[in-house]
């Protein structure tokens, strides 16, 4: 990994928090039902129809959701910074194995958009989608050197794309609002059992799946128990796949 190409993955891992950290703080907050405010601080919040799905993961509503993008927050920029003082990319430590920091800087750069992004779900959809799949191939590439990041940031990014999917069905095909969340989590477990099987012994993309799906279902529970349901099955799903690649 050359200095040019650390400090390009410096400069847009500090983008990426910047734009989420702003947008999270800062942006207009998602109109919720009178109700939501009665039900107190304690209670999940129902989701109202006009707020896009991706924005609980962009503009989080609960304690667990800010947790966990936190934890992106923190992960991809210690990433960076880890990998600007020790870089394990170089020709000599890569032992012939593809880059790394290219997948990295495009999908990061690309998750700076994905804030503006929430009320367009097909083009956050492609972005979010294109970002994971790079990711995940990052996180393959990175077997054994000890960057849980790449794999973490994978597993969000494919929870961000399945939750932008399923708010673009919605919009197309009239589905009622509780049944987004539903749509959100089971394509995501699909997709993340079969990319945790192929990235191997890394149980980074699993435990942001998992973390992801608890979530959304606290989120969003409150509309229907359905939710909930769909959330103990993509749990259980990425459970069983992330005991696998911990064994």
């Amino acid at each position: 990994m050359t200095r040019n190409g650390s400090l390009l993955h410096l400069v847009t891992a500090a983008i990426f928090v910047i734009a989420g950290l702003r947008h999270a703080l800062f942006a207009p907050r998602a109109v919720v039902t009178d109700s939501a405010h009665l039900a107190g601080p304690l209670l999940p919040l129902p989701v109202a129809p006009q707020v896009p799905i991706p924005s609980f993961y962009l503009d989080p509503d609960n304690p667990l959701m800010w947790a966990l993008l936190i934890a992106i927050w923190a992960m991809v920029l210690l990433d960076a910074v880890g990998q600007w003082i020790d870089p394990t990319d170089s020709k000599a430590l890569r032992d012939g194995r593809p880059r790394i920091w290219p997948l990295i800087v495009v999908a990061v750069g690309g998750a700076a958009l994905w804030p503006g992004l929430s009320g367009h779900p097909a083009v956050l959809t492609v972005i979010a989608g294109t970002g994971a799949g790079l990711m995940i191939v990052g996180a393959r590439r990175a077997a054994g050197r000890h960057r849980p990041a790449i794999g973490f940031f994978a597993g969000w990014a494919t929870a961000v794309a399945s939750a932008a999917l399923a708010q673009l069905a919605s919009t197309q095909l009239g589905l009622p609002g509780h049944v987004i969340p539903v749509i959100a989590i089971l394509p995501a477990a699909a997709v993340g059992m079969a990319a945790q099987l192929w990235i191997g012994p890394s149980i980074g993309y699993s435990a942001a799946l998992i973390w992801a799906f608890c979530g959304l279902a606290i989120s969003t529970m409150g509309t229907d128990p359905m939710i909930a349901l769909a959330a103990i099955l993509g749990i259980s799903a990425m459970a069983s796949v992330l005991v696998r690649a911990a064994s």
